[in-house]
């Protein structure tokens, strides 16, 4: 069943539009008499298809798209109007209305149309944006658009940073995810290695691979990364450099009233700082039993590791990272941590990867101790958060576990991480 609202302030218009909709199956007629109700039933619920009148008193139509497009991009908007002109046209569309029918609608016209929309509502919500030969390692559900940017020569390079960074992408870091893939490439061509830029898209998230990374050693991407881009979600793996970036949505704080529900909803961001205390109050609080399980968690892993450090087995250190899971799984589970959570499930990768012909006594007591090290940030961690709540940044450990995290994935690469040498790669 489709939800369908329709808003006009003219009851005639209203009485025939539900006329001309009867013969629409499966569809569930709402009304609103102008644009602020209209606003305000949106924020409260969800409509597929929206029907919107221009000319109205309180809040015209061309607020009242702008601002249900903020709350809900999803909701197909159809522009109604008795003027025919190209101006109101272009500004209904630019605000996000899909399309822009002129009164008095032609019956016949109107329903084929319609159906059209209730067809791409119903393609839209089975999401199946699934696409066979998604490159990056995140998500398979990705749109079936990408882009690709072939980096041959410097002039290449200097198209990518122009369509990324001149005008307005709404991608939260974007700057820094260019830059960083910026550097990268440049220090490729300088030593006469060509490489591929490829993007794709999902509803909420946008992936940006850089392709044929390997003459790069990884200890010193993941160096540099931490340096220059700490907060990055990335995966490295074989010869592709991914980062994935969240979408945002701007909105555009103007004159007009609205209700105060839908103020609350469209004030809200993505990089406020966030103290323990607001945070806690924010959690469900099954999650919080959840944290409190972690303590016993803490002693046992604390216990394997000296175990490890006195026989370094790999049977051992399998106890070690399945304790670590208990961790990853409850930070996936934690939104604001989510990329903390990613940190500590690539760790628990990597660990699973090491086999005991790699455990020589230098090695497997640096591993040790820098996993207790890793133990106790995390306890700490817990402790200021979810017991004490005297953290006034829920994420002020973010980049010690992160640094800990790469450094212990150091230990068993063929060089260590030299925390001062980029290896020549140029960033700004």
């Amino acid at each position: 069943m489709y939800k369908v609202l329709i808003v006009d302030d003219n009851d005639n218009n209203r009485l025939t539009l539900n006329l001309l909709l009867e013969e629409v199956d499966d569809i569930e007629i709402y009304e609103a008499e102008d644009g602020q109700v209209a606003v305000e039933m949106c924020v409260k619920n969800h409509f597929d298809l929206i029907f919107m009148d221009i000319m109205m008193p309180n809040l015209d139509g061309f607020e009242a798209t702008k601002y249900i497009k903020q709350v809900n991009k999803k909701s197909m908007i159809i522009a109604l109007s008795a003027l025919d002109d190209d101006a109101s046209k272009h500004k209904m569309l630019s605000l996000g209305a899909e399309d822009y029918l002129t009164k008095p609608l032609n019956s016949d016209h109107f329903l084929q149309r319609i159906r059209q929309y209730l067809r791409i509502i119903s393609l839209r919500n089975q999401q199946i944006h699934k696409f066979p030969k998604a490159l990056n390692p995140f998500n398979a559900h990705v749109f079936h658009r990408s882009i690709m940017f072939r980096i041959e020569d410097e002039e290449a390079l200097a198209q990518y940073w122009d369509y990324w960074l001149n005008g307005e992408k709404n991608i939260i870091n974007l700057s820094d995810c260019v830059r960083l893939i910026y550097g990268f490439s440049l220090w490729l061509l300088k030593h006469e290695y060509e490489c591929s830029i490829v993007v794709e898209e999902s509803e909420e998230k946008l992936y940006m691979m850089l392709l044929h990374v390997k003459p790069l050693r990884s200890n010193i991407v993941k160096n540099i990364l931490l340096k220059h881009f700490a907060n990055a979600k990335y995966i490295l793996s074989n010869d592709m450099l991914t980062f994935q970036l969240d979408k945002e949505i701007k909105h555009d704080n103007g004159s007009v009233e609205v209700s105060d529900e839908a103020k609350k909803i469209l004030s809200k961001t993505h990089d406020n700082v966030l103290s323990a205390v607001d945070y806690i109050n924010a959690t469900a609080i099954s999650f919080l039993s959840k944290i409190d399980g972690l303590e016993m968690i803490n002693d046992e892993t604390d216990k394997a590791i000296l175990v490890f450090e006195k026989e370094p087995t790999k049977r051992n250190l399998i106890v070690i990272y399945e304790n670590f899971q208990e961790y990853a799984t409850i930070l996936e589970e934690l939104m604001d941590f989510e990329h903390l959570g990613f940190a500590v499930q690539t760790l628990i990768n990597f660990l699973g990867t090491l086999t005991e012909e790699q455990f020589d006594p230098e090695k497997s007591k640096r591993l040790s101790a820098m996993l207790l090290n890793l133990l106790h940030d995390l306890a700490s961690w817990r402790e200021n958060v979810f017991i004490t709540q005297v953290a006034r940044d829920i994420h002020y450990l973010d980049s010690s576990l992160l640094s800990s995290c790469i450094q212990i994935e150091a230990i068993f690469e063929e060089k260590n991480l030299d925390v001062n040498h980029d290896d020549d790669i140029e960033f700004f």
